[in-house]
């Protein structure tokens, strides 16, 4: 998850989680919830291609 604070800071993410096998990444604002109350995005790397998706995150 990426506070909104460092994007608008212009921050620099190393994100080397992107490394290895992977199908594509979503990024999306959340509002804040329990445990990260801030605005910010969440990050997410598929493994799976765009129908595998539509499957998890049912």
């Amino acid at each position: 998850m990426i506070p909104v604070e460092d994007i608008g800071n212009r921050k620099k993410f190393d994100l080397a989680g992107f490394a290895g096998r992977n199908d594509h990444v979503s990024m999306y604002f959340n509002e804040g919830h329990p445990g990260v109350e801030v605005p910010h995005y969440h990050v997410v790397i598929w493994h799976v291609n765009k129908a595998g998706e539509a499957r998890v995150a049912k």
